[in-house]
């Protein structure tokens, strides 16, 4: 048995060696003197709304708690700019992108610019910078996790950091979106109720001015004490002028006191004119003055609603913010990553065994029946 498995290997020999010797020492070379290290820096953050819980820590209840549809859009959209064209831009604006990744301290098969990445546009490197450069949302519990891959430590941890900062960023600018967008409507109307009571209040002035009244009700109120007190003082006047006619019809007063009471009555016709008569009248002008001061008190009352609009929609907007807290921040690593040599080299003679091992069985199967 030994004797036929070492016939089949001779047999074989060019073929394990192409397929199997060659394939390992290829890799053995690659990855064990020319493959660059790569290093990963990781971030872990979660964006939460204030009516989530968060305890001091940040640990406690964020797996429980999170994950409300406002938050995980926010995470989303964070991914998203990340992973987009002005992320990258971005990054590039501060850390050149080209230099970080194209630099001829790279191995020729992993830098931008090399074998697998010839090309050298904007649009590529947009590419490789997704490759590099990746963030993604746990649905389950909220918690984002970004990963950023280089060639030093220290690009890796940068960069890291910098996009982190531009999430805070974009996670500020979606409150202040949604505050705008709460508040604009109610701030119109308060401008709005703000316009109609001065309009109110101005035509009610000129109604004042137009037609000097301040306020028909109160001056008939005043106008009718004066008729009262004018009656009264006719009766007096009446019941002396009765007294005396019938005592003393001779006495010289009595055309004074006819003249006095002659001239009360049209005091007293006069003043009840003034209240109740031609369209000069309190009454008539009554009319007009309480629809002016009915406008007036309806947008006061329209300006009051609309300020406490305007307050509730701040306060549900405060309620609605996001926040974006770092669960962990971009570590700066002290050994790369990748790639893990030993690993990625008996991957490759595994690979190689087992492509031998079918190529040798179909061989000698294709031998046998040409044999027969």
């Amino acid at each position: 048995m030994i004797k036929t498995l070492w016939t089949r290997i001779k047999n074989l020999n060019k073929l394990f060696i192409w397929i199997v010797l060659v394939p390992t020492g290829l890799s053995i070379l690659y990855f064990g003197f020319i493959a660059s290290p790569i290093f990963v820096s990781e971030a872990r953050f979660v964006v939460y709304s204030p009516n989530q819980r968060v305890s001091s820590s940040g640990l406690a209840s964020l797996l429980s708690n999170l994950g409300g549809s406002n938050s995980t859009s926010a995470a989303q959209t964070i991914s998203s700019y990340i992973s987009s064209w002005d992320g990258m831009m971005a990054v590039n604006k501060l850390y050149p992108l080209k230099q970080v990744y194209g630099n001829d301290h790279i191995d020729i098969f992993n830098r931008f610019g090399g074998v697998f990445h010839p090309y050298t546009s904007m649009v590529r490197l947009w590419r490789y910078y997704q490759n590099m450069v990746t963030e993604g949302v746990d649905t389950a519990n909220g918690i984002s996790e970004l990963k950023v891959r280089a060639f030093t430590a220290n690009d890796a941890q940068k960069i890291n950091d910098f996009l982190l900062k531009k999430s805070q960023d974009i996670v500020n600018q979606l409150n202040d979106t949604a505050r705008h967008r709460a508040v604009f409507y109610a701030k119109q109307d308060v401008a709005q109720a703000k316009r109609t009571l001065r309009d109110a209040t101005l035509a009610l002035a000129e109604y004042r001015n137009s037609h000097a009244v301040f306020s028909p009700t109160a001056q008939s109120s005043l106008q009718l004490a004066m008729v009262s007190h004018l009656q009264d003082q006719l009766i007096a006047l009446q019941t002396e002028l009765h007294t005396i006619v019938i005592h003393a019809p001779d006495n010289p007063q009595i055309p004074v006191l006819k003249s006095n009471i002659q001239a009360l009555k049209g005091q007293i016709a006069k003043e009840k004119a003034t209240v109740t008569g031609d369209r000069e009248s309190l009454a008539s002008k009554d009319k007009e003055y309480e629809r002016l001061t009915v406008n007036q008190v309806l947008a006061q009352k329209l300006l009051e609603a609309a300020v406490t609009s305007l307050e509730q929609a701040r306060a549900t907007a405060q309620k609605q913010e996001l926040y974006l807290e770092t669960i962990s921040s971009p570590n700066l690593p002290d050994a790369p990553q990748k790639p893990k040599r030993f690993e990625d080299i008996l991957a490759v003679l595994i690979v190689s065994l087992m492509i031998w091992g079918v190529l040798s069985i179909l061989y000698a199967g294709v031998k046998e029946h040409h044999a027969r």
